[in-house]
């Protein structure tokens, strides 16, 4: 409900009371402990949508990329000095995941980025698994990249670069309709994402992170014959979570909520890489 209060006041215009009226009320149709929080999400974003059209978010996307982008030679040079180029890389991909609008823990303002980016490179990872990637990258195979928010995903540039130096064919995922400030094909298009992957496959549907009970089976096809799922962000955490998969999952991400936090057994509030078989 705090993204519906934040992305009903983005853009001039729109009805935000009824967008805020209605989100409330699938929300509490909906809600069921038993139920994922993403599934719970996506119907009342959806019930938001359906008042605010098509992607409230699309400026601060467009925003959030132009500013990480202006960090990438930064952070370039920050990995090119480290001894550990992976666990670097993996460091600069995952300070972008701050980059989350309207969530507890993230920042709403591109802007913000650039007073802490240097803040988050020195906290360093509180959870590091990068020694389980770095087993799958000696030797040829696809990762199967599930990509979070805009901004963030121009600093996946320099992981995605190194992951392809290594032999690594890189299947990227986007979404398959815009949601909250996540990436979709045409963001991918436009921050020029698309060009550093071998292949780019979407969700196929509108749904926070993806949606098990409904993947398109060329993405399903990758995810059988891959070697590993890296998956951005706390969302694709949600989702994944609970899911029993042929291959290892790395969770790339800020834990900006408890129960994300605990779920992993980590602090509030930490740096992970978390490898999951």
């Amino acid at each position: 409900m705090k993204r519906i209060l934040f992305q009903s006041g983005l853009n001039e215009g729109s009805d935000e009371r009824r967008s805020v009226e209605e989100g409330l009320k699938v929300f509490a149709q909906g809600f069921d402990y038993s139920r994922k929080s993403v599934d719970v999400a996506t119907e009342v974003h959806r019930a938001s949508y359906a008042v605010l059209g098509r992607d409230p978010y699309h400026d601060l996307k467009v925003r959030a990329d132009e500013v990480a982008g202006g960090f990438m030679d930064l952070a370039q040079r920050y990995v090119d000095g480290s001894e550990d180029k992976l666990r670097a890389c993996l460091m600069v991909s995952v300070i972008g995941n701050i980059m989350d609008f309207g969530s507890t823990g993230g920042i709403d303002d591109p802007e913000e980025f650039e007073p802490i980016f240097q803040n988050l490179i020195d906290q360093g990872l509180g959870l590091d698994d990068s020694d389980r990637i770095a087993e799958i990258l000696d030797r040829p195979g696809t990762i199967v990249y599930m990509f979070d928010n805009c901004g963030e995903t121009q600093l996946d540039k320099i992981l995605i670069r190194y992951l392809r130096s290594r032999g690594k064919r890189i299947v990227g995922v986007v979404r398959g309709e815009p949601i909250l400030n996540d990436v979709t094909a045409e963001d991918a298009v436009r921050s020029g994402l698309d060009k550093e992957l071998d292949r780019m496959l979407t969700t196929g549907t509108f749904y926070v992170d993806i949606d098990w009970n409904n993947v398109p089976e060329e993405l399903m096809d990758e995810i059988r014959g891959c070697d590993l799922i890296l998956a951005k962000g706390m969302g694709n955490f949600e989702s994944l979570s609970d899911e029993v998969l042929p291959v290892p999952v790395a969770h790339v991400l800020s834990t900006k909520c408890k129960p994300v936090a605990d779920s992993i057994g980590v602090p509030h509030d930490l740096n992970v890489v978390y490898v999951r078989r």
